[in-house]
């Protein structure tokens, strides 16, 4: 969920729901009913979304696509009031899938295009994995293998960016051995070999989750096939079968059978090719316009090679029947594909220069414009994370206030122009030191401030001295310094693990503190304190 609008009791009750779901099944009309009740009762938009939502999966489930399109609809206005952007986008990927299962391309390519572009601005891999998944497969069966295996290569990218959830692997697995079976078609068997170790070290690592058996089948049929190893190939088809002798609808091995038809006409396998219609025939192959289509070439060879010409002759006018159909609406889809796809890497160069000109902006916020380091607004943010981390996980936490001695008669000496000069070249000191464990940052003036996080007290003293030897080493001159002829600086370090009374303030001023007994011994000296004191 993405709206911080949504009110916590609303948001636990939408967890629990949205957990109750993951356990595998999907939601019974009565479990949904009481969801948009307590919606009523609440006049929550997000509990009506939700409780719309799951509606759709039941009915979908059910095959009634008037009801499921009704309820995803529904949908769009509830998430869309109430921010819920990761459910937008959702639901316009299943309107997509929806549209599709009614062999309309075209209302499927824009209901995904919506449903990415939600995904891409917010930054929801998962549903941005689904939704380039089911755009790449559309491709696939229009035979543009090409950018189909780009959009399965962005679908595989998002989903490894992307939290584990109940079907991560399944559809992780999916995206690789589509992708691989494009690289198959298009000449680039290293790439599809790659892609099926991948998935077979996935289910080494994780044997207990839930994979596309039948499809991980037929990948590995096809790359023995393309290998020349037939015999492995043809078992791999044999364990396609069984799996096809369990499916009771054409949805469920609608995506394999092409695949096997062409495995086992190129071996010449006419017997399995005949069982392989009859379990289609069995399922409804007639309803599904495009895979009736698909399958025309596999079917015709065969019905040649058994010379029944007949059925070969009424096969083929029933084909050009409703390749008729189908034309125009191709036609339209390839139009609307390529204008998607120049609308894409439009949106893309946007959302670039829309970074770019927000890391600009970050910068002018969050940085100092002299030095480059963090400015109070970063610094103090920074501290309030590292120092909670360190409270509440027992860690040593460090603050140093840093001066450049005799700052002013280095002014008043040398001029304005040469003091910033001097500034810049002690941050640059600082710059070299910072990592993901030191940070460093100017409070302005000549105070610089440095946060040790996740070290060792002997790791802090060691850069602490480091940063000594190194603005020596730059030698400056300073010939109004009282300790040194060259310019110098004073740390005051205060490092100890926070206690659950204490509060940031009470570190940066045991740091100021351990600053005031450095310049008391001299200056160009660090002081470091590891227990509470009276200045």
């Amino acid at each position: 969920m993405n709206s911080n609008a949504v009110p916590t009791e609303i948001k636990d009750y939408i967890a629990r729901v949205v957990e109750r779901r993951n356990q595998g099944d999907i939601l019974s009309e009565e479990e949904c009913q009481r969801i948009l009740e307590y919606a009523a009762e609440n006049k929550s938009d997000a509990v009506f979304g939700i409780g719309y939502y799951y509606f759709a999966e039941n009915y979908w489930f059910q095959e009634d696509t008037e009801q499921t399109m009704y309820c995803l609809t529904e949908c769009t206005k509830c998430f869309r009031t109430a921010k819920m952007y990761e459910f937008l986008a959702r639901t316009y990927n299943m309107m997509g899938a929806v549209s599709d299962y009614r062999d309309n391309k075209v209302v499927a390519l824009n209901y995904y295009y919506t449903g990415l572009q939600y995904a891409e601005t917010y930054h929801l891999f998962y549903a941005l994995g689904m939704i380039a998944m089911n755009i790449a497969y559309i491709l696939i069966r229009m035979r543009r293998f090409f950018e189909a295996a780009e959009y399965y290569e962005r679908a595989i990218r998002a989903y490894r960016q992307s939290e584990d959830s109940l079907n991560w692997n399944y559809n992780l697995a999916s995206c690789m051995l589509h992708c691989g079976l494009c690289y198959l078609r298009l000449g680039e068997e290293e790439k599809a070999y790659s892609l099926l170790e991948q998935i077979h070290r996935m289910r080494e690592e994780q044997p207990e989750r839930r994979y596309p058996d039948i499809r991980i089948n037929i990948f590995r049929g096809e790359c023995l096939a393309a290998q020349g190893k037939k015999e492995e190939a043809l078992q791999c088809v044999e364990k396609v079968f069984v799996h096809l002798d369990e499916k009771k609808s054409l949805e469920e091995v609608a995506e394999c059978l092409t695949n096997v038809a062409e495995l086992l006409l190129n071996y010449e396998q006419y017997s399995g090719l005949e069982k392989l219609f009859e379990k289609a025939d069995a399922l409804g192959l007639e309803k599904g316009i495009l895979l009736s289509l698909e399958m025309y070439p596999y079917r015709a060879k065969y019905l040649l090679h058994q010379k029944r010409n007949q059925e070969y002759i009424e096969y083929t006018e029933q084909y050009f029947s409703t390749y008729e159909k189908d034309r125009l609406n191709n036609k339209q889809v390839t139009a609307r594909v390529l204008e998607l796809q120049d609308r894409l890497r439009s949106i893309e160069k946007e959302q670039e220069k829309v970074l770019a000109s927000n890391r600009k902006l970050e910068t002018l916020a969050l940085y100092d414009s002299l030095t480059n380091l963090g400015n109070r607004t970063l610094i103090n943010e920074y501290v309030s994370q590292k120092f909670e981390d360190a409270q509440n996980n027992s860690k040593l936490f460090g603050v140093e206030l840093l001066d450049i001695d005799f700052f002013k008669r280095y002014n008043d000496t040398y001029g304005h122009l040469a003091g910033d000069v001097c500034i810049e070249t002690v941050a640059s000191v600082l710059h070299e030191l910072e990592n993901d464990r030191v940070f460093c940052g100017r409070y302005g003036g000549d105070e610089f401030v440095v946060i040790y996080s996740d070290m060792t007290s002997e790791e802090i003293c060691k850069v602490v001295v480091e940063i000594q030897d190194r603005v020596r080493e730059k030698c400056i001159p300073h010939e109004s310094s009282e300790c040194c002829k060259t310019v110098t600086v004073s740390q005051g370090v205060f490092i100890r693990i926070p206690d659950e009374e204490n509060r940031e303030w009470d570190f940066n001023s045991m740091a100021d503190i351990a600053l005031y007994h450095a310049k008391r011994k001299g200056r160009n000296c660090y002081h470091i304190e590891e227990k509470f004191l009276q200045k």
